[in-house]
């Protein structure tokens, strides 16, 4: 029997062996390949050496995020709280006059607070009312507080669209904080952890930046709509988002 021959015999019993083995067909099918790709590289007469060819590893850059850079904001009001956390029901660490110069470091989902540190190297939160972001580049990069409780909720049409500028009050008794819907049609509020028990979450403004809105503070149309239903409650910690549908 001759090389050539040796070898399909050699591929046949491996098939006879595998076959009664039981092996995965996909298993089976890469271990046939394996034996006919090693048996005619050794058995080929006078051919040359077999050459194995690695395959690269994809050399592709993935782009890199523009970066953020030193920005520098200015409240623009007097008495402005530099907050431990974004909300009104986190302490205050500092009252800061008008023109007081902050380091911009990130924002909340939604962009309604923004996390800063002032010249003492103070860092904090402000509400992105109460100063001054005039500069292009960028937006700042998201910032989750952590150890707080956040209650979340989104306003759509029935239509499926997002409602923009629409603001919401969370309330337990004598404590309140509240939050706008972003372009999402998203809003998000937080909370510290030492609170607890059941909060109503109400409808209280639009927005004149609203999509409901035109060019004049008027509501589109004439008619202004309202969120149904115009009120929840949540527990916390909030487990389900809530949904209001704009008519």
């Amino acid at each position: 029997m001759n090389r050539i021959g040796r070898a399909s015999f050699l591929i046949l019993i491996g098939l006879f062996m595998a076959g009664c083995s039981g092996v995965p067909t996909e298993t089976f099918e890469n271990q046939v390949k394996t034996v006919v790709a090693s048996t005619l590289a050794v058995h080929t007469p006078d051919g040359p050496a077999p050459v194995f060819t690695s395959i690269p590893a994809s050399t592709e850059v993935p782009p890199t995020p523009e970066p953020f850079g030193e920005i520098y904001i200015f409240t623009n009001v007097q008495n402005v709280n530099l907050r431990t956390n974004p909300g009104t029901l986190f302490t205050v660490s500092r009252v800061m006059p008008q023109n007081t110069r902050l380091r911009l470091l990130g924002q909340i989902p939604g962009g309604e607070w923004l996390k800063v540190r002032n010249d003492e190297g103070i860092e904090g939160w402000v509400n992105v009312n109460v100063v001054l972001m005039a500069y292009d580049g960028p937006p700042p990069p998201i910032v989750e507080p952590t150890d707080v409780y956040f209650v979340t909720g989104s306003v759509f049409t029935e239509a499926g669209t997002p409602v923009s500028g629409i603001g919401f009050a969370i309330v337990q008794g004598d404590r309140r904080t509240d939050a706008s819907t972003d372009a999402n049609g998203q809003f998000y509020a937080y909370l510290p952890r030492t609170l607890s028990g059941t909060w109503q979450v109400g409808y209280v403004s639009i927005s004149c930046t609203s999509n409901t809105m035109d060019a004049d503070c008027n509501c589109i149309g004439g008619i202004c709509g309202s969120p149904y239903p115009e009120s929840e409650f949540v527990e916390l910690p909030q487990v389900d988002e809530i949904d209001f549908i704009w008519k």
